[in-house]
């Protein structure tokens, strides 16, 4: 036949974990950073989705709002957004956008999108 039966892979997630977004998110590269700014302060994005990101920083407090704002490597621009702690593991803080303007946010979406892409081709080739 043609086709291939296409096989199911179940996939355990820890159960201790407990990193509640509801948006893919994905790592920038290291070497095309996303940078998040607060209050004249440069952070590095470990991770980012459409709902929020995560950064190493210690001053940061849960239930914290921050304006902030967002460069994106390849776009060139950066955007306006309010980040709000909502989880902190020693100095990692993970963030949820709570003002974003949509055109901000499909950017964002774009992003990753891409990122997504590229790391796919990397990891098996052209698609």
């Amino acid at each position: 036949m043609f086709w291939k039966k296409k096989k199911t892979i179940e996939v355990a997630l820890d159960s201790r974990h407990s990193d509640n977004r509801a948006a893919y998110r994905i790592a920038p590269d290291s070497d095309r950073p996303v940078i998040i700014s607060i209050k004249d302060e440069d952070f590095n994005a470990l991770n980012i989705s459409g709902t929020g990101v995560a950064f190493r920083a210690d001053r940061f407090e849960v239930g914290s709002r921050y304006a902030a704002r967002i460069r994106l490597p390849d776009e060139g621009k950066v955007f306006p957004v309010v980040l709000e702690v909502v989880a902190k593991q020693k100095d990692l803080c993970r963030c949820c956008f709570r003002d974003i303007h949509e055109e901000a946010e499909n950017l964002l979406h774009s992003y990753i999108l891409e990122l997504q892409k590229s790391k796919i081709r990397q990891n098996h080739g052209p698609v």
